[in-house]
């Protein structure tokens, strides 16, 4: 399978080339514009000990430095300039996916169990979260993206299994790739992440299995991911799961 990926990502860079050689657009697509892409089932990395190389960013090493030194906690953190003042709240989800303002930060607030402070939009996207027992849907994004966990563990989904993921790991997920990391553990689960090749949240699309309805070897890509929640970690599919994760 990774040969033919490889095969097909030669294929369309060479289509790429020669449609460059053609007329131009006045801006590159948006990633909301492009056709979906199929994932792969999982990164092939697995939580480690020191910060992987693709996710070295300087901002993100002085929020990790200013962190691990007690200097800055959840509550005390602050976003760039890059964040709104009108922005710079606690957030959460409701039922619905629709955002919601979480008061004084108190994640047994958040009707899915965990909120998120943004942190930066440019240069680079950073947010935190602070999460409680609590499930997460599978899903994936073009951008590449990085985890620093700040508090508690979890299991994420590595390697086409769930892997122990706990306090000052990090963690690194190349793009179009499928994640998970379910919270089942009651010392809950707060991560840094960031996107280290991208700025500005609002070019980003992110697909959950709704998104790739009909696209065959995407929902088969969806299969494998719950099949492996399912071996590993005894969950059903997201959503089934309630008398686990209940408060």
């Amino acid at each position: 399978m990774m040969k033919l990926k490889m095969m097909f990502g030669i294929a369309a860079l060479t289509s790429t080339a020669a449609f460059a050689q053609g007329p131009q657009c006045d801006h590159a697509q948006l990633p909301y514009q492009q056709m979906t892409p199929v994932p792969y089932d999982s990164t092939p990395y697995s939580p480690q000990d020191t910060m992987p190389e693709q996710c070295s960013n300087p901002e993100v090493e002085a929020y990790i430095a200013a962190w691990e030194a007690g200097e800055i906690d959840f509550t005390t953190i602050q976003a760039n300039d890059s964040i709104a003042k009108d922005q710079q709240f606690c957030k959460s989800l409701d039922d619905d996916g629709n955002v919601l303002e979480i008061q004084d930060c108190d994640k047994s607030k958040s009707p899915v169990g965990y909120i998120w402070k943004e942190l930066s939009d440019s240069p680079v996207v950073i947010g935190i979260t602070d999460g409680g027992k609590s499930d997460h849907a599978p899903h994936f994004h073009g951008q590449p993206e990085c985890y620093y966990v700040v508090n508690g563990e979890g299991q994420t989904l590595a390697d086409n299994q769930f892997k122990k993921l706990g306090t000052g790991q990090y963690f690194y997920i190349p793009g179009a790739t499928i994640h998970n990391t379910p919270i089942m553990s009651d010392k809950g689960l707060g991560v840094m992440y960031w996107y280290p090749n991208n700025a500005h949240f609002n070019g980003f699309k992110y697909y959950w299995r709704k998104d790739v309805k009909n696209l065959r070897v995407a929902e088969e890509a969806f299969d494998r991911v719950d099949e492996i929640r399912k071996r590993d970690l005894n969950l059903g599919p997201y959503g089934t799961n309630e008398a686990i994760f209940k408060k």
